[in-house]
């Protein structure tokens, strides 16, 4: 959930599902993708299912009036703010707007999710702990490799293309400063995912622990809403380190882009911002 825009790619990442009109088709038919990946992990019995699906249908209304409108006025923010050239300033309120709206999003989903997530059963848990360290598996085999040429490699791969899918072609210099940035990071890499790990057990015991749909509901929500009073003193610490030093980056990269890359990152924003208003009915070609 953190791409990077050369400056605000961090709140497109976050908020657009793929590009342009793909956007608007994925979203159209995200009800019936949350609805195939609630039953691959939580693996619901027949009336779950039918319990499920319009809570589902519900959250995702409510996710078009209330959470698009918001996400295409960020997006044009961001690519007002690119086109003039990203600060400090600019990063700093792409994170922040990132984690809010993802918090809001995912706080929401566990509230309208909790009366079913309440009747899950033994063995429904334990086939969603078995999903979780299948997951987790594939995730430090591809970017946790021990071998640390193949770790590096990984992490770079990954990073360098979330900064071509909105800038295009990078120079060697800037993919020289990308790969820096990524190698003094790499312990914020194995962070997080220790941070996704315990995130994933508190889950799981939560949902033993509590029967009660409200009050389930209740803790889910705060412990998406309140990430930090389960995080190490560690994971906080560098995590504000990778914040300042993001913003360096994309500052010193923004001052890099030639007019071409600059043209492509405002295009794509406004592109994804236009998308996000037309789902939400909110823009003339809604109209």
């Amino acid at each position: 959930m953190k791409k990077t825009a050369l400056g605000l790619l961090l709140v497109a990442g976050a908020l657009a599902l793929a590009a342009c009109s793909a956007t608007r088709v994925a979203y159209n038919n995200a009800d019936t993708m949350l609805r195939f990946m609630a039953s691959s992990y939580l693996d619901l019995d027949a009336a779950q299912s039918d319990d499920l699906t319009p809570r589902i249908a519900r959250f995702h209304q409510w996710h078009r009036s209330n959470e698009l409108p918001v996400y295409a006025a960020l997006l044009r923010s961001a690519s007002q703010r690119a086109a003039k050239g990203i600060t400090a300033e600019d990063v700093a309120w792409g994170l922040a707007n990132v984690r809010s709206r993802y918090r809001r999003f995912a706080a929401k989903a566990a509230e309208d999710a909790a009366p079913v997530l309440a009747t899950l059963a033994s063995a429904q848990l334990a086939a969603l702990e078995r999903k979780f360290t299948e997951n987790n598996e594939k995730y430090a085999k591809k970017f946790l490799s021990f071998d640390d040429q193949e770790r590096r490699r990984a992490q770079l791969k990954r990073m360098l293309e979330r900064f071509r899918d909105f800038a295009g072609d990078l120079t060697p210099d800037q993919e020289a400063r990308i790969g820096r940035f990524a190698l003094a990071h790499e312990r914020h890499v194995a962070l997080r995912f220790e941070d996704r790990q315990r995130w994933q057990r508190d889950f799981v015991a939560a949902l033993k622990a509590e029967r009660k749909p409200e009050e389930l509901g209740r803790h889910l929500a705060e412990m998406f809403y309140r990430p930090e009073l389960r995080r190490s003193e560690e994971f906080i610490r560098e995590d504000k380190r990778w914040d300042e030093d993001l913003g360096q980056l994309i500052v010193d990269l923004d001052r890099s882009l030639s007019p071409k890359q600059r043209a492509q990152v405002v295009r794509h924003l406004s592109d994804y911002a236009e998308d996000f208003a037309v789902l939400a009915g909110t823009s003339k070609e809604a109209a």
